[in-house]
């Protein structure tokens, strides 16, 4: 059946503080899967940025005065880096639980500003979105401004909804979670577009849900929030899919993609365990699927090569970072939707064996029920 879209997901950039010191520095390992993706699939329609651009590394309660010189170069960097790969420039971005911390706290030379805001981006390349396809939040910290909570758009006759982080949460804070009110919102939306359950709906955000560690074990970091409305969401939606980031590095890097980077859900929140060493879907049934879009940065220093940047972030004397250097692990996900399934690719970006780019793990297809 003929093709509808390509899709593009690279998550977990984290560009650490002192990559932020201006001129900005964008992740290596966000240039080389941009570059590769195309090469191999072409021109995507759609691509999507899955939170944490920013990083808190080394002192998440340090970093709270990125100027805005600097964060608008870091956000143009980003941009005019992925949406070269994308047909008409279509980038869709959602927030991390890191995104808020770098930058909102302002300075005597700073005044405040929304570190998450990208959305003159979306709105340039997408269109405006009417009131009815967007949520607007507000903070306690910035009262004066506006925070997009969730959001909706179409695109190939696709329907795409982001949820965003609470900004209440996640103010000089590591940790956020999504409000009930922005859960409310996509429950609603998703209840409108998909009134039969059978439609396909991609669900973007940053935070994870249950997952799949490379080692078969499952787990969960949705532990914070409202945790049942969360799953509530996707139930009775059979054709709707969760795209998340947040988890990434050396334990959430596959060799076999089926491990555990899709999983299929029933109808009480748990993982359909005999998926997990299929390729494909065909005939099983189930109530949705959470997919996970790996992660362009891991931990351990050992897996960065040794051109990290000399930079202050932060500190009164420059010194080396090693976590600024070039990833050796690194993984993004490509999925194409047809008329009656869709298909997903995890891909490598990285030097390490098993790991690198010709490296090609295998394809999971879902077919829709």
């Amino acid at each position: 059946m003929e093709k509808i879209l390509t899709v593009f997901c690279f998550t977990d950039i984290h560009n650490q503080q002192s990559m932020l010191d201006y001129p900005t520095t964008v992740r290596k390992s966000l240039l080389q899967a941009n570059k590769l993706a195309t090469e191999e699939f072409g021109l995507a329609d759609i691509a999507i940025i899955g939170g944490d651009n920013v990083s808190d590394y080394p002192y998440w309660n340090r970093s709270c005065a990125l100027p805005k010189k600097n964060f608008l170069d870091i956000k143009n960097k980003i941009h005019n880096c992925v949406s070269e790969s994308v047909k008409n420039g279509n980038v869709l971005y959602v927030t991390g639980n890191n995104d808020m911390i770098m930058g909102d706290i302002g300075t005597e030379e700073n005044e405040p500003y929304n570190t998450t805001d990208f959305y003159d981006l979306m709105d340039a390349s997408f269109g405006e979105l009417p009131e009815n396809e967007r949520f607007v939040l507000t903070s306690t910290e910035k009262p004066n401004e506006k925070y997009l909570g969730a959001f909706h758009y179409v695109v190939n006759g696709i329907d795409f909804i982001g949820i965003n982080i609470d900004p209440n949460t996640a103010f000089n804070s590591h940790e956020g979670y999504y409000n009930d009110e922005s859960m409310i919102w996509v429950k609603n939306k998703l209840n409108e577009i998909d009134p039969d359950g059978k439609k396909p709906v991609f669900v973007i955000g940053h935070l994870s849900a249950i997952y799949c560690k490379h080692d078969g074990n499952l787990d969960e970091t949705m532990i914070n929030g409202n945790k049942e409305l969360f799953y509530d969401i996707f139930r009775g939606h059979k054709n709707s899919f969760y795209l998340y980031g947040h988890l990434h590095g050396e334990d959430y890097c596959y060799i076999d993609y089926t491990s555990g980077a899709i999983l299929h859900i029933d109808g009480n929140s748990t993982p359909i365990s005999a998926n997990l060493k299929e390729t494909d879907s065909k005939g099983k049934e189930y109530e949705y699927s959470l997919v996970h879009m790996g992660g362009l940065r891991p931990f351990n220093g050992v897996n960065f090569e040794n051109d990290g940047i000399t930079g202050y972030g932060g500190e009164k004397e420059p010194r080396y970072y090693t976590h600024t250097g070039t990833p050796k692990l690194a993984q993004y996900l490509v999925f194409e939707v047809y008329q009656n399934r869709v298909v997903f690719h995890m891909r490598n970006a990285g030097t390490l064996e098993n790991y690198r780019p010709k490296d090609k793990l295998k394809e999971y297809t879902v077919y829709f029920l």
